[in-house]
């Protein structure tokens, strides 16, 4: 008699859990003209310059513009344990989710691409960059993904430094 309503509380936490994760997912999940943000870790053009940048690619296959705040910072995360996430924020008026409190803001065109540079305040090995990205009908999606120098973007940057020769 001890074992059933055990299995059958774990059984309905279970299913409880399942249903409040499905719930989350449909919520959050991708939608087809959702935009995409890729990133790559490159070392700066300038000679004086002796911290990396942070190149940023934003897709945007909708049909209306998206606006993008972009901004960069160290991360203490290791890298096996750290990945990147997609959410979409319940409270879309807090101070952190401005525009003016990301260093880099642009607007991708309609069916386009835009690559942004994000500057780095401080060195490191692995950086966390935070997209904030305003879609049509007021929809924020706030992308973290976990840049060092094995992430790439979408389509490689061509390096143009020793053309023509």
């Amino acid at each position: 008699m001890g074992i059933l309503p055990f299995v059958l509380g774990a059984l309905a936490l279970t299913v409880a859990g399942m249903a409040w994760l499905a719930l989350a997912g449909l919520r959050n999940g991708d939608r087809l003209p959702d935009a995409v943000v890729t990133a790559e870790l490159r070392h700066p053009a300038q000679p004086d310059q002796s911290r990396p940048v942070v190149v940023a690619e934003v897709r945007n296959p909708s049909e209306s513009a998206v606006l993008v705040g972009l901004a960069a910072r160290r991360s203490r995360v290791p890298g096996w344990l750290g990945g990147g996430s997609v959410g979409v924020p319940r409270w879309t008026a807090r101070r952190a989710l401005r525009a003016d409190r990301y260093p880099v803001v642009g607007i991708v065109p309609a069916s386009g691409r835009a690559r942004l540079i994000v500057p780095l305040a401080e060195t490191g090995e692995r950086y966390r960059l935070t997209a904030a990205v305003g879609q049509a009908g007021g929809r924020l999606r706030v992308h973290r993904l976990l840049v060092d120098d094995r992430a790439r973007l979408w389509l490689p940057v061509a390096d143009l430094s020793g053309w023509p020769s």
